[in-house]
């Protein structure tokens, strides 16, 4: 539809670059999950970008998923790179030039679901908790695209483009906070069956012993092996590896339950 309405404005060459570009974008993500060897389900292009939907990276390690989301942007320094040295007397050079700026720069901004949000939570999942990171980063790009929508409007103009564009990350800003407590069980989930390796040594959690589950799953951090001490005023009492909490939620249905009843059972 996008590709009549351009033909027949006179457009087809601005929407042959854009679609070129977002392609290229797609394939490095694509190509670095590949050598991940994650599981993709599809790659869907849209009319300011793609998105590529996987499966089983919630606990990945944090530099695997980084070198894919980073793989994206990439693209685009070297499509500006190669069109420097090799395309320089294309008529159509500054408008690609223009194109792939335009994409980068907005690709990289901190709002979720763009690039630049997922940066943004992989290096928060770095410092704090996943669910904490989850609730800043959405927090964040929620204010993000408030802004982005004032700066458009006074500075360019809302055209129909940028109202879809804008409308489009609002909704899935929206949604994904929503759906933010299932997402982190599907966190947990990952950890207990997929048991994916750590590059660090477990980080050690003291907790007592009438703390609540949830207390102690709200603490995990993606990509972290995690070793629940539980104590009893000053004394130690257990050594808990983190599946083996997740394991016991899921078992019983309760995070309300305390860490006394785990060792109880």
């Amino acid at each position: 539809m996008l590709a009549g309405i351009s033909f027949l404005t006179g457009q087809f060459v601005s929407f042959f670059v854009l679609f070129a570009i977002i392609v290229i974008h797609e394939f490095g993500h694509t190509a670095a999950a590949w050598y991940f060897r994650w599981k993709i389900v599809s790659i869907s292009l849209l009319p300011f970008g793609g998105k590529l939907e996987v499966e089983g990276i919630l606990d990945r390690p944090l530099s695997e998923e980084l070198a894919v989301v980073a793989a994206g942007p990439i693209q685009h320094l070297l499509i500006g790179a190669a069109a420097f040295f090799l395309l320089q007397e294309w008529t159509y050079y500054a408008l690609l030039q223009q194109i792939n700026l335009a994409l980068l720069l907005f690709n990289i901004l901190p709002i979720w679901p763009l690039d630049g949000g997922r940066i943004l939570f992989l290096i928060l999942a770095k410092i704090m908790p996943y669910k904490q990171a989850v609730k800043e980063t959405l927090l964040i790009s929620i204010t993000g695209t408030l802004i982005t929508f004032l700066v458009v409007f006074f500075s360019f103009g809302l055209t129909v483009q940028w109202v879809f564009i804008l409308v489009y990350v609002a909704f899935s800003c929206v949604l994904q906070w929503k759906h933010r407590h299932m997402l982190e069980r599907q966190f947990w989930l990952e950890r207990l069956t997929k048991h994916t390796p750590a590059s660090h040594l477990p980080r050690m959690i003291n907790i007592t012993m009438q703390a609540p589950i949830s207390q102690v799953l709200s603490t995990l951090k993606k990509g972290q092996r995690d070793m629940i001490i539980v104590k009893n005023k000053q004394k130690t009492i257990a050594l808990i590896p983190d599946h083996a909490i997740i394991e016991y939620y899921f078992k019983h249905g309760n995070s309300s339950r305390t860490v006394s009843s785990l060792l109880q059972s």
